[in-house]
């Protein structure tokens, strides 16, 4: 080619260059590249910039609907952000289709017939080193099919975001790592620091449902030999209320997952006050232990497969407390049995097989429900069983490990001796230790039986010290062995005088423990058969120091 051939060639090549540099496409899409670039370096979340980042190449390519998908922490694409000028005609969960539908080919998917609001498309996968993240998707071109420079541009967009939706998937995980470290770190701490079951347990559901961000969360816990499952911790962080349906089915969600040995995850309303729910079952050697349940999630979202795999994890430091407090219970009831043999023959001797009396200055403590025929006139029979032999369950062993003997049950009301003076104390300092446990009890078992639907009780509680006579007490064909006199008379209507959840105790029992207990003198009070006298009413134990 001669010299000014070449000339002429290399004008013409520069005059092309020339005209398509200077064409507003190329400005365009010069503008855009820094534009990617800068948006991309941004230290903000992605969340932040995309949108405007759609917002300007919807308006370059003139396409009515742009949309970014990534991996949701579900294993599936779901939409990160999207751009619509004027009314979208494609839900969420169209694109999210048409983006499966590209990741999973790794090809770009182009479509010009029109379809169910679908006039063209470009949808093209984001890859970064053969790692599918996410897709790009724009959907109806006004001015025709899409073409190169539509090809160019996308390109573009897809070379800076593989690194932008590779960072947030990364951090997103390096989150969820951090947040199952530090949650697996307070339940240990919970667990090793705490002296109290209930009282771990609610600082443990509390932990789990700040990180999950959950309204209401329970602990459940199985009683295997009554097959119910009762609540062993709870949280409310929201001020949506819970109705007997609402717990009702809850219970009937607990029980499925066991029977399936599997998590149940709900986003679609249960009832009307429950929205979504997460079900974890716990299970120690197949043994079922209990479930961890979390109720409707914080600013009207739903709970992710995220969540639940972080619950199933904690759940199984959770399942093995619950499964060494229950060993340890197991062990102290076996203790227990024993031991109360020999707190009674302390208290009383070895029973003789006659009638004869014995005199022994005692400690007497009588609890009554306080309300319980109004309290259980609604219940069926069943529950009303079941709840006052929860009730003597909790307080027989209070009694015991404080060396006292329950005497009997009469109805609701316990009636209890202690005789024996211990190193720690004198048994009129046991008595009323032993009571207020007993109002302690009572508090947690209704915070239980309130989780359930049951209703609630208050206990009082009348203490006196005095002489009884101790002996066989009945007929030829049975007798107990029990105290009576007229002590037993005056604690029985000392006790009448305690409202719900006081303990009322005499001048007698209060002047073997001055200075142990704090009580404020009340009275005088006309006793039936007894006349005028003053009691004491106990506010708590003395502090240890001023």
């Amino acid at each position: 080619m001669a010299k000014n051939e070449r000339k002429v060639t290399y004008n013409a090549i520069d005059t092309k260059w020339n005209r398509i540099a200077s064409s507003p496409e190329a400005a365009a899409l010069l503008k855009l590249y820094l534009r990617i670039d800068q948006i991309c370096d941004h230290e903000g979340s992605v969340s932040e910039f995309l949108p405007n980042l759609l917002h300007q190449v919807a308006q370059l390519l003139d396409v009515q609907t742009i949309c970014v998908t990534a991996y949701s922490p579900e294993k599936v694409q779901k939409v990160l952000s999207r751009y619509d000028r004027g009314e979208a005609e494609l839900s969420d969960e169209q694109l999210e289709a048409i983006a499966l539908k590209s990741t999973k080919s790794k090809e770009w998917i182009r479509k010009n017939n029109p379809d169910q609001g679908v006039e063209n498309l470009l949808a093209i996968p984001i890859i970064k080193s053969s790692k599918v993240l996410g897709s790009l998707i724009l959907v109806n071109k006004s001015s025709g099919e899409f073409a190169e420079y539509d090809n160019i541009v996308v390109t573009l967009i897809e070379t800076r975001l593989d690194d932008v939706i590779d960072d947030m998937l990364r951090q997103a995980e390096q989150r969820r790592i951090s947040t199952e470290n530090r949650v697996i770190k307070e339940l240990d701490m919970i667990r090793d620091e705490s002296r109290d079951q209930g009282q771990a347990l609610d600082q443990m559901i509390a932990t789990i449902s700040e990180s999950v961000e959950s309204q209401i969360g329970f602990i459940t816990l199985y009683d295997s030999e009554k097959d119910r499952h009762l609540p062993g911790g709870k949280v409310l962080r929201g001020t949506r209320p819970m109705s007997q349906d609402d717990y009702h089915e809850v219970g009937n969600l607990v029980r499925t997952s066991k029977e399936r040995h599997a998590t149940i995850l709900l986003n679609e309303p249960v009832t009307k006050e429950i929205d979504s729910i997460l079900v974890v079952p716990m299970f120690m050697g197949g043994r079922f232990l209990g479930s961890v349940v979390l109720v409707n999630k914080e600013h009207e979202s739903a709970f992710t497969s995220q969540d639940k795999d972080l619950v199933e994890s904690v759940a199984k430091i959770i399942g093995s407390f619950i499964y060494q407090e229950e060993k340890f219970k197991r062990l102290t009831v076996l203790v227990g049995r024993e031991a109360t043999q020999d707190v009674e023959e302390a208290l009383i001797g070895p029973r003789p097989d006659t009638a004869h009396g014995q005199r022994l200055q005692v400690t007497m403590l009588f609890a009554d429900i306080r309300d319980y025929s109004k309290t259980t006139k609604d219940m069926d029979p069943t529950t009303i069983v079941r709840m006052i032999n929860d009730y003597f369950n909790a307080m027989t062993p209070i009694v015991s490990a404080h060396h006292g003997v329950v005497d009997k049950y009469v109805g609701d009301e316990i009636v209890a001796l202690f005789s024996k003076d211990q190193p720690e104390a004198n048994h009129q300092a046991l008595s009323v230790e032993a009571a207020l446990n007993m109002q302690d009890e009572m508090d947690r078992l209704n915070r239980e039986w309130e989780l359930t639907g049951r209703p609630t009780i208050q206990v009082g509680i009348g203490i006196h010290t005095g002489e009884v006579v101790l002996g066989q007490i009945g007929s030829f064909d049975r007798k107990d062995y029990t105290a009576i006199g007229s002590n037993m008379n005056f604690a029985a209507r000392l006790q009448t005088i305690a409202g719900p959840g006081q303990i009322v105790i005499s001048e007698a029992t209060y002047l073997g423990i001055t200075g142990k207990i704090t009580a404020r003198r009340e009275g005088p009070f006309d006793i039936k058969g007894f006349g005028s006298v003053m009691a004491y009413l106990v506010e708590g134990r003395s502090p240890d120091q001023f």
